[in-house]
């Protein structure tokens, strides 16, 4: 029996392509006019988004791009998610003061075991390719990583602003730094795309793509670079500055640091992290303006956000929480139970948070002290070296305004 499978067909419809192309992004390439020339044609276009595994969570930066890639296959085109697991082991050096760390095939394989269940609820993981560029990547021979080389020069590796800075400084270039723009450029070859999204930080790495594939294969390139989510001082909200949303956080904490960024990125986050439709947005910008509360619409975004990713029962908990706990000053329901071992009849505070997780060492606690910062059944912790029993109820302890541990032995 003949199995036909049934042909995608390509939504042109004007209203609609505009509706992606006016949210979130800041550059196209060539131009905008010929990106939307591209997906009004008709043709079902092969596009990618490229994700190194890093680390073992994605964040809300690549949520970002995850979404997008969403809207074009919801558009009715060819979606690739790329796992970078030739890349990851180099590390992109965008915007990098010094070297990344160099990472083995079996720490990236497993950091990117999870992935798919993270983004399980922004896109459909079914009806979306996954690919692997160390499928071609190490395959490649050496006369034919020196036939790709020559097809760029040094100055326009050097030409790169994070390399003029590391070189002012005195700072070592490593030569498969240079090679990774071209590692990725050769990702559109290899995969034959018609076009590449990725955050507007990547700009240099895929433009390279585009620069390969007219000088290989002839062919036009399209590149859409997104807007990102940056905070005052012009740092991406992301990995590897520290401050990231993880995919894996729960509903409470995904809501907490929504709340706990600055009221100045609102607006911004409000059109590439969720989809609040534009006027309502500008409707917000306009009462903060007037001087409504920027915590009301902190609130609206936060919730939308943890909808997206968690689900709207979800959201709901989160608000819960945060209304509780920050804003009526009240512990939160569900508070974590830790099982500690120890010697004796008593243990000392600074080891007692350091075995419940709630500092990272002695050192921490030391300092959270002296800030008055660290409670035991709602007293404050005065003295480091004070020693506490554990009865069978078990001690409550808090760090800060917003993490509790319940330890009992």
């Amino acid at each position: 029996m003949t199995i036909i499978k049934k042909k995608t067909s390509v939504i042109t419809e004007e209203s609609k392509v505009e509706e992606f192309l006016g949210r979130g992004i800041e550059n196209f390439y060539p131009d905008r006019e010929a990106v939307k020339k591209a997906l009004m044609s008709g043709k079902r276009l092969r596009i990618y988004c490229g994700f190194d595994p890093t680390a073992e969570a994605l964040h809300i930066g690549h949520g970002i791009q995850i979404r997008k890639l969403e809207k074009l296959r919801q558009l009715g085109h060819e979606v690739i998610f790329l796992y970078g697991g030739f890349t990851a082991m180099v590390g992109d050096p965008t915007d990098k003061a010094q070297a990344r760390k160099v990472l083995t095939a079996s720490q990236v394989k497993k950091n990117a075991m999870g992935w798919k269940d993270q983004i399980k609820n922004i896109t459909d993981t079914k009806k979306i390719i996954f690919k692997n560029n160390h499928d071609w990547l190490s395959k490649l021979k050496f006369a034919d990583v020196l036939e790709l080389t020559a097809l760029f020069t040094a100055q326009q590796m050097l030409a790169r602003d994070m390399f003029q800075k590391r070189l002012e400084e005195g700072k070592d270039l490593y030569l498969n730094e240079f090679m990774y723009p071209l590692m990725q450029a050769y990702d559109s070859v290899a995969m034959d795309v018609d076009m590449e999204l990725g955050g507007n930080d990547q700009m240099f790495n895929m433009l390279a793509g585009r620069t390969l594939m007219k000088k290989m294969k002839n062919k036009e390139k399209f590149v859409i670079t997104t807007r990102l989510l940056e905070d005052p001082s012009g740092k991406k909200m992301g990995k590897s500055e520290g401050n990231a949303i993880s995919l894996t956080d729960s509903a409470e904490d995904m809501f907490g640091k929504v709340m706990s960024w600055p009221d100045t990125i609102i607006a911004v986050a409000m059109e590439i992290l969720t989809d609040i439709p534009m006027e309502e947005i500008k409707d917000w910008e306009k009462k903060m303006a007037e001087g409504v509360n920027p915590r009301d619409a902190k609130m609206a975004l936060a919730y939308e956000v943890v909808k997206i990713y968690k689900g709207e029962e979800a959201a709901n908990k989160g608000k819960d929480n945060f209304i509780r706990v920050f804003q009526e000053k009240e512990k939160p329901l569900e508070i974590p139970e830790v099982k500690i071992d120890f010697e004796g009849d008593e243990i000392g505070v600074l080891d007692l948070f350091v075995k419940t997780g709630l500092t990272s060492s002695n050192g921490e606690g030391r300092r959270l002290i002296a800030e008055k910062g660290l409670k035991i059944d709602d007293k404050l912790v005065e003295e480091v070296d004070k020693r506490v029993s554990i009865p069978e109820s078990g001690l409550l302890l808090q760090r800060g305004k917003k993490q509790f541990a319940r330890v009992v032995k």
